[in-house]
């Protein structure tokens, strides 16, 4: 059996419907994928604010945008402008990021990655993280728009 390991996206959910999902999937901690950790039309999801609204709902927040983030520094990550995850998969500290996820799913708890979108299909989390993860044997479930578990994308 592998472990499972879940992702989110916050789009337009207020934080409370947020918090809600977070319980009815019985998430433990919130690893935060976003490169920038900010939003202009959804305060409640910058880093600070959000980090204290999962502490006073009794959730871990963990930020590794800058290893797992869909828009890297490193200019080799991109071809035309575009971010290539191929590239990105293979860099050191991508790999970083990864091995904290892996470790601490092994350590039992249960974890969801979060980044802005909702839709998972249109998300790095998915495309990059998400892939990664399932090629290594870990099952990948996605909290969709509507609040429902999406385990097989295209």
């Amino acid at each position: 059996m592998s472990l499972k390991i879940y992702t989110i996206g916050y789009g337009n959910r207020s934080i409370q419907s947020f918090i809600q999902l977070l319980t009815k999937y019985q998430i433990d901690i919130l690893i935060d994928v976003r490169t920038n950790p900010h939003s202009r039309y959804q305060p409640d999801y910058g880093s600070k604010k959000l980090e204290l609204h999962l502490a006073n709902n009794n959730y871990r927040y963990l930020y590794l945008g800058k290893e797992l983030g869909g828009k890297p520094s490193d200019v080799t990550c991109y071809t035309n402008g575009i971010v290539d995850y191929t590239a990105v998969s293979s860099k050191l500290f991508f790999l970083r990021g990864i091995e904290q996820v892996i470790s601490l799913a092994g350590e039992g708890v249960t974890l969801a990655l979060m980044c802005a979108e909702q839709a998972p299909v249109h998300c790095h989390r998915k495309l990059l993280i998400g892939d990664y993860l399932q090629n290594e044997g870990y099952d990948i479930l996605h909290i969709d728009k509507d609040g429902t578990l999406l385990d097989e994308l295209f």
